[in-house]
């Protein structure tokens, strides 16, 4: 095995340490490792386990399957644990650990493909519990090995802290079967430093549950001694940080959650207690799974889809998304060329009520407002009369109705709501319905696939339709006068040159579409193994070379890699996104997020958008950690938003804002592919990322090891 394999093998060694605690670090990993080697025997035991479990996994074929999921490694690691602190290490202790070790990873592998495919749910700790009740159940049997009492198992000293703590970090410890108040503190306080989320719901879950526990058997001291109650910590940490996106909400559940699992862990200490076995995580288990489950059933709305490695990262991406993507998986396009102005909009003032209410019509207004020249007596009169409707999805038309008369101007058909209508079938599932056509003037017929675009007919005033103007509708269901639902236009230009990628736009909003730069397309569309090289200038004066290469994740995704980060990005709605940003924050990625978060791939001068950055772009440690923190009880406690400017055919300005904060950014498109210049400024600091001309793009491979080493420094904001 060289070198590259044995650190991958240790740095997943040590992330299933730190994912025991929900956390995706393999430093807090090498503190929780340093906190089970106090006790030699059990901390070796461990990697023992881990070890065996994956030489049998790479003896299947399925050595990356095991390094890339935490949940195959830290439940050997817990049965090694469990082992090393029940035996003293000798030979019959090593059969004993391969054994276990591989019984482990297949019971990990075969419960989480079943869990996974029929619940859709993770196998959490269910692996060691089961291996570990067979470590215990088959110690019965092999007196030989059982030597528990042979060794010391703590340091022969400790803290003396009051009751009610020493039995919150005596609880702490157990988690790693180490349960000793100095062990306990040592893991809180790693744990308070990488997610104060976690610390906190590990408090609210442990006193909330001790308390009860204690009133219900009427010794505090009993409560707080029990060590079992570990498993209340785990389940407030699972259930509140998690699975569910951190709130006021899911700290209740959480709460809740502890509260469930009191009366299950007492009643598994009583069966259990009849074959001198602890409880060990199957209250946790039990309880989690259930909550998670049941939550999933109902369409819970704050449910985690993407767990980032800490709650924090996770609200902090929740939180972004939900404001630069509001998408429905109902995208469809203005159904018209040329600048119309909203006359109803969803909720409308006349229409769109009820079961109805998700609906938009369209009109054309002149510079004072008018829908018409002359005094409106004549649908001539009216600018949108007879003017081109287009299709604004690809899909099947339906039904038409094209013979219906047109009103004269302030009349209306109430009988036929939608007067002459065509009803396309989405692709994606869904029906689309334009109404209120002119008579005679559709041009397609039911069966004809229609692509985005194609000339339909023509806007008229027929049905209940006082003046001339395109009334547009998404349903669910086939027949006409279903229920509407929620749609949105993208992408689009609103008065004052502002570009939208998505969304819907208010009464009197004016609005046209536009129509992506095939040049912009592929000048941003970057491809699988391009490699670009930048200079870096700090304040002028040049600190290093950047470079990355284009790579592509297993989901599909492409990302940009200096081997300390990953950019991912891609193109959607006419517009190029970068999506997330993991890694190290000395990566110089982060600044082609900052500068570049969104771009449309339409450009005139002037054009305008904006965002909304995710908080790991912005501020240092304290201040991420802080904000994280307070944004879990109020999700609109902070916004970090950007503006943009198109300068010329191929740049664009920024201005990032954050409390006092102001981020000025830069960014030139190369005229070939990817970007040319990145320059993001703030508090007399300046970076700026020069691309080098006469390099290949294109390599057959890239060793993002050779960068991990880079001299260069962060970008302080």
């Amino acid at each position: 095995m060289d070198s590259s394999k044995i650190k991958k093998f240790f740095r997943a060694f040590l992330n299933s340490y730190a994912g025991i605690f929900f956390i995706s670090d393999p430093a807090f990993g090498a503190v929780l490792f340093l906190v089970s080697i106090i006790n030699f025997n059990m901390g070796f035991a461990g990697f023992l386990c881990v070890l065996s479990a994956y030489l049998f996994a790479r003896l299947l074929g399925l050595k990356e399957t095991f390094l890339g999921l935490d949940f195959y490694i830290y439940n050997p690691l817990l049965v090694g644990l469990a082992i090393g602190y029940l035996f003293k290490l000798d030979p019959l202790t090593l059969i004993f650990l391969v054994s276990l070790g591989i019984l482990t990873f297949l019971m990990t592998y075969s419960l989480s493909s079943i869990f996974s495919y029929y619940f859709k749910l993770p196998v959490l700790s269910i692996p060691f519990v089961i291996g570990s009740f067979v470590v215990y159940l088959a110690s019965l049997r092999y007196s030989n090995l059982f030597v528990t009492s042979l060794y010391p198992h703590y340091p022969q000293w400790d803290f003396h802290f009051p009751m009610f703590l020493k039995g919150f970090f005596d609880s702490m410890g157990t988690i790693l079967f180490s349960p000793y108040t100095f062990a306990g503190v040592i893991i809180f306080l790693a744990l308070f430093f990488y997610s104060r989320i976690l610390a906190f719901l590990a408090v609210i879950g442990y006193f909330g549950s001790t308390l009860v526990t204690a009133l219900m058997t009427g010794s505090f001291e009993k409560a707080f001694g029990d060590i079992s109650a570990f498993n209340y910590i785990l389940i407030s940490m699972a259930v509140g940080g998690v699975f569910l996106i951190p709130s006021p909400k899911s700290y209740f559940m959480a709460l809740v959650a502890s509260l469930i699992a009191v009366p299950v862990v007492e009643s598994t200490k009583t069966f259990w207690q009849h074959f001198g076995i602890p409880v060990f995580a199957l209250p946790f288990n039990t309880v989690t799974l259930l909550m998670v489950y049941t939550l999933g059933l109902v369409g819970y709305e704050t449910l985690t889809k993407f767990y980032r490695g800490t709650p924090e990262k996770t609200l902090d991406y929740f939180l972004t998304v939900i404001k630069r993507f509001p998408f429905w998986g109902r995208e469809i396009s203005l159904p018209f060329t040329g600048e119309w102005t909203v006359w109803q909009s969803f909720h409308g003032k006349w229409t769109h009520k009820g079961i109805w209410q998700y609906a938009v019509d369209f009109v054309i207004t002149d510079e004072e407002g008018k829908t018409f020249s002359g005094d409106g007596s004549s649908l001539s009169d009216y600018y949108a009369f007879q003017k081109p409707v287009l299709s604004p999805v690809r899909g099947r038309i339906v039904k038409v109705v094209s013979d219906l008369p047109d009103n004269p101007p302030g009349k209306a058909d109430r009988e036929n709501n939608l007067g002459n209508f065509i009803q396309i079938l989405d692709e994606r599932g869904f029906y689309v319905v334009i109404g209120h056509l002119s008579k005679d003037s559709v041009k397609v017929k039911p069966g004809d696939w229609v692509e985005k675009g194609k000339f339909l007919g023509l806007c008229g005033n027929s049905g209940y339709s006082p003046q001339p103007h395109i009334h547009i509708h998404v349903q669910l269901l086939p027949e006409i006068g279903a229920p509407t639902v929620p749609f949105s236009f993208a992408p689009f230009i609103k008065e004052d040159n502002v570009f939208v990628d998505n969304g819907v736009p208010e009464d009197n909003d004016r609005v046209k579409p536009i129509y992506p730069d095939k040049g912009l397309h592929e000048r941003l569309n970057m491809l699988i193994d391009m490699v670009f090289k930048f200079k870096v200038f700090e304040n002028g004066k040049k600190s290093g070379i950047f470079q990355a290469v284009i790579k592509m994740a297993p989901d599909g995704t492409f990302y940009m890699t200096d081997g300390k980060a990953r950019l991912y990005f891609g193109i959607s709605h006419g517009t190029f996104y970068c999506y997330n940003f993991e890694g190290s924050d000395s990566s110089y990625l982060k600044y082609i997020f900052l500068a570049s978060p969104k771009v449309p791939l339409y450009f005139e001068k002037n054009l305008v958008w904006r965002d909304y950055l995710p908080m790991e772009l912005i501020g240092k440690r304290f201040t991420k950690a802080l904000f994280r923190f307070l944004a879990s009880f109020n999700h609109n406690f902070y916004e970090i938003k950007g503006t943009y400017r198109v300068v010329d055919t191929l740049s664009f300005i920024g201005e990032v804002k954050f409390m006092n904060l102001k981020v000025l950014t830069e960014t030139v498109i190369h005229e070939r592919i990817g970007f040319s210049s990145i320059s993001v400024s703030t508090k007399g600091n300046r970076i700026v990322l020069r691309r080098i001309e006469d390099e290949e793009i294109f390599v057959d491979s890239f060793d993002t090891n050779s960068y991990r080493n880079s001299s260069d420094r962060q970008f302080q904001s």
